[in-house]
C-alpha cells in the first residue's frame, strides 16, 4: 500500500500516463547495463567541503571500487565524504526492484535529460524516491536528488569529460545542515569543526574531483 500511495501521487503532480514507466524503465535498465561493465577501477579525488560551520582544507584521497559495491576511502588527516553519493548507489536500489515514471524533458547544463522519478520496491529501505535527469541518448546521468527517510533530501550533480566508461569528472553532493547537524548520509572526522552553525538550516556541499582513473571494464 505504501509504495501505490507514492506512484499515485507521483503520478498526480507529474501529469504523466502509466503508459510511461515502460518508457522510463528502458532507459534507467540501460543507464544501470552501462555502468555495470565496470568491474573495478582506482582514482585520485580531491575533496572540498563547504559547510558554515566546518573549517577545514582540501584534502586528497585514493577510491577504489570493486562490484558490485565496495569502496575504500583512504586519505591522510580529516576527510569528509558522502556515504550516499557515489554514481554506483542507483544500481543497488535498482536493483531491489522499482517502479519509474518519466515526468519532462529538462535541460542540466545545456545537456537534453529525460526527468524519471523512481519509487523503489523496498519500502522497508532508507530511500522514500529519486529524481534522476539522464541523457536517453549516452545513457548518462547528470543529476540525481534523492528524498531518504534517514538522511533527508540531498541532490547530487555529475560532471563528465573524458574518462572511460563515463565516469564523472566531478561530482557535487549538496544536503540541508539543520541545527549544526550534518545529515547521517555524510561521514568524517570532526576533530577539525570550526564556527557554530546558527540556529535553523542551512545548505552545505562536498565537491569531490576526480582524475588518473585506472579501469577494469567487462
Amino acid at each position: 500500500m505504501y509504495k501505490q500511495i507514492l506512484l499515485f501521487t507521483a503520478l498526480l503532480f507529474s501529469g504523466v500516463s502509466i503508459n510511461a514507466q515502460d518508457a522510463s524503465k528502458e532507459i534507467l535498465l540501460a543507464l544501470k547495463e552501462k555502468m555495470e561493465k565496470v568491474e573495478k577501477y582506482t582514482v585520485d579525488a580531491l575533496i572540498r567541503v563547504e559547510v558554515d560551520f566546518i573549517n577545514i582544507k582540501d584534502r586528497e584521497a585514493k577510491i577504489s571500487f570493486t562490484a558490485p559495491d565496495q569502496f575504500d576511502f583512504k586519505s591522510e588527516g580529516f576527510a569528509l565524504l558522502p556515504k550516499k553519493g557515489m554514481q554506483m548507489d542507483y544500481i543497488k536500489m535498482m536493483d531491489g526492484g522499482f517502479t519509474s515514471i518519466m515526468v519532462k524533458d529538462e535541460k542540466v547544463r545545456d545537456v537534453t535529460t529525460k526527468l524519471i522519478k523512481v519509487i523503489p520496491d523496498d519500502s522497508t529501505g532508507d530511500i522514500v524516491l529519486a529524481e534522476m535527469w539522464v541523457d536517453a541518448s549516452t545513457s548518462i546521468m547528470h543529476r540525481m536528488r534523492t528524498y531518504s527517510k534517514d538522511s533527508g533530501t540531498y541532490t547530487i550533480n555529475f560532471f563528465f569529460a573524458d574518462h572511460p566508461y563515463d565516469l564523472p569528472d566531478r561530482v557535487e553532493v549538496s544536503f540541508e545542515v539543520k541545527n549544526n547537524k550534518l545529515p547521517v548520509s555524510i561521514t568524517g572526522d570532526f576533530e577539525s569543526l570550526g564556527k557554530k552553525a546558527e540556529e535553523g538550516s542551512s545548505e552545505g556541499k562536498v565537491i569531490v574531483e576526480y582524475s588518473n582513473y585506472v579501469v577494469t571494464g567487462k
